[in-house]
């Protein structure tokens, strides 16, 4: 994380600078994020942001720690709070994302954790998890989060709204516990599509079910 630099800063400038970056990570474009974007946003010298960060990654997740949390963290602490009951976990972590995303609007944030620093976070993830976890749990784990992990792309890339996000996670959490071969979970599926889609061809397809 930051370097002492950044976190001996006085309140009022230290603000400052989050406010700034936390506004570069939201709308820059992803391709685009760099050290001279921020440095130029910031209006310091290049020499500055290595002063208070070690480079863009440890800049990034440092903002991102300020605002929130570790959200594939927060699974593996609802998990153990619940007592590893996966279907009280799964839908108070379904409640956690749509509070994280919409809520508190961190959509935009969380662009660059999912497609701009990807790889690091996840193998961060991954070694966190294998120091916590027995090997059962950890497999577990790894699975529920590539779900999330593909859901919350999706989530971003495709601009759902709160409603559809939690329509299309309720259907993952139903296939997760419910087996993707379970005939309910897929009339559960051919009807939420048909409400997405709102096409005759689904209702027939259902209907000749």
């Amino acid at each position: 994380m930051a370097k002492s630099t950044f976190n001996n800063l006085d309140k009022r400038k230290k603000r400052k600078i989050f406010k700034s970056l936390k506004e570069y990570f939201e709308k820059e474009d992803l391709e685009n994020i760099s050290v001279s974007g921020i440095v130029k946003k910031l209006g310091i010298a290049r020499g500055s942001f290595y002063q208070y960060f070690e480079d863009l990654e440890d800049c990034y997740f440092t903002v991102l720690k300020i605002e929130t949390g570790e959200i594939h963290h927060k699974f593996f602490n609802l998990y153990k709070e619940n007592n590893k009951n996966l279907d009280i976990t799964l839908k108070a972590y379904r409640d956690f994302l749509a509070e994280e995303l919409f809520n508190k609007k961190l959509k935009k944030l969380y662009r660059a954790k999912f497609f701009v620093f990807e790889n690091s976070f996840m193998l961060h993830g991954k070694k966190f998890l294998e120091e916590n976890l027995s090997d059962l749990d950890y497999n577990l784990t790894i699975y529920i989060m590539a779900i999330f992990h593909e859901l919350i792309k999706e989530c971003i890339t495709r601009d759902y709204n709160k409603e559809k996000f939690l329509k299309v996670c309720n259907l993952y959490i139903n296939w997760t516990l419910g087996g993707i071969n379970n005939e309910s979970i897929w009339n559960f599926f051919w009807c939420t599509l048909s409400c997405f889609c709102n096409l005759s061809w689904y209702k027939n397809l259902i209907n000749r079910r």
